[in-house]
């Protein structure tokens, strides 16, 4: 009996002490914990943010809305919704802005995004991503970039923040006539893998169709219905660590802009320099988005928050295929910053390449004031969010559980009669 009572207390020590969001316990008001705070609006309970085991439960943090067939286009009511307004039903808004303020918002029928220049001569951007996650299948936009000055950033991303995972189309002010591509896998930048389209009319000035079609054996990237790059699984396998370094897993697909110019050396360069901003307004467009998925049926029953209803009979299928079909190694969940480590990881000469990484990299420095990441640690800049604190928190908590449960279940086991 005395053993029974002993192992009990270990486990609800543990649970109690790995549960910390930060130097703080999530209450039931405000469930849902991102890099130690806690709230319950979209900002922190969107599954892309929300940190189930460090939340007042682990079924805190909103369902995952997996992939429907969608063809958005922003002239609609349901195509956007600012963070604020978004309650959890993807019925309701195919895309949020993922920050506040938000500079983001829909108008003659396009999806707008501005980079704003901020007081200490920074840009503030935007980013704006789908309510439903994909896993291999079509993602076709119509869009334009905003970047008129060297510096500004616009991007088309499909990334996985938690595992490093991300496939994307990049633009820069320096070059108005091309789009850069790229894939990373569980956050291995490798920018020397980034190659340019062939030239197109100034992508700032008109409207081209970008897209990008994901399977489980290769990528193909194309602008205008023209595929200029395909990168199949099999040439990723890496003998070393005897797995292939692929994209697989579950991701959104974002559009965003953000100040490039402001960044480290390595990002500045690449960006195209400075911002002049006498040559703005900044402002990328995207007119529709098409999505079809790879995995047909595979939705989730939509759950209001708060009420103890779990995904729909398609659980089953989405969990079969929620690690990849061809999965070979366990997700890191690593989220380090690709523009610093880019100056770190390559010479002068591949600055331009080294640089090449998604939105929320540098973008993360001078967004998201209200405290959830869109996928970098950068993003504390401006939310105020301490992440290594609150990892280092978490991480202290969880080991000081687990001795403390070893501790108790040795003990207990010594009573066993």
């Amino acid at each position: 009996m005395k053993s029974i009572t002993l192992i009990a207390l270990a486990a609800v020590l543990q649970t109690a002490l790995a549960a910390k969001c930060g130097n703080q316990d999530c209450g039931k008001d405000t469930p849902c914990c991102v890099k130690g705070y806690c709230n319950s609006n979209a900002m922190y309970c969107m599954p892309i943010n929300c940190e189930a085991q460090n939340s007042y439960s682990p079924d805190s943090c909103w369902d995952t809305a997996h992939c429907v067939k969608q063809s958005v286009s922003f002239g609609s009511g349901n195509a956007f919704a600012q963070i604020a307004d978004y309650k959890g039903d993807p019925s309701k808004a195919a895309f949020v802005s993922q920050f506040e303020p938000s500079n983001a918002k829909t108008a003659g029928g396009e999806l707008q995004m501005e980079l704003v220049k901020q007081p200490d001569g920074k840009g503030f951007g935007a980013t704006v991503i789908n309510t439903r996650a994909i896993q291999y299948g079509t993602v076709t936009a119509v869009m334009r970039s905003g970047c008129t000055s060297g510096g500004v950033v616009s991007s088309f991303i499909i990334r996985n923040d938690r595992v490093g995972d991300e496939i994307d189309f990049e633009f820069v002010g320096g070059d108005k006539s091309t789009v850069q591509s790229n894939y990373y896998w569980h956050d291995n930048l490798d920018y020397t893998k980034m190659v340019k389209s062939p030239a197109v009319s100034d992508t700032t000035q008109n409207f081209h169709t970008y897209q990008i079609q994901w399977t489980p054996d290769q990528i193909v990237w194309a602008v205008n219905g023209n595929a200029f790059r395909t990168v199949k699984r099999s040439e990723t396998w890496d003998s070393a660590s005897n797995t292939f370094k692929y994209p697989d897993a579950e991701a959104y697909v974002s559009f965003s802009i953000w100040d490039g110019g402001s960044g480290a050396q390595g990002t500045s360069e690449w960006a195209g320099g400075a911002i002049q901003w006498g040559q703005g307004p900044f402002v990328a467009s995207v007119k529709s988005v098409d999505i079809d998925c790879f995995y047909k049926g595979n939705d989730t029953t939509y759950v209001p928050p708060g009420s103890s209803g779990s995904d729909g009979d398609s659980s089953s299928k989405d969990d079969e295929h929620s690690d990849g079909a061809h999965s070979d190694d366990e997700h890191s969940g690593s989220e380090d910053d690709e523009h610093s480590q880019s100056e770190d990881e390559s010479s002068a000469s591949e600055d331009e390449e080294s640089s090449s990484s998604e939105a929320s990299g540098s973008e993360s420095e001078s967004e998201s004031p209200s405290g959830a990441e869109e996928s970098d640690s950068s993003v504390d800049e401006q939310s105020g969010l301490d992440e290594e604190t609150s990892e280092d928190t978490t991480s202290g908590s969880a080991s000081l559980a687990a001795s403390i449960g070893a501790a108790v279940a040795m003990l207990a086991a010594s009573y066993v009669f």
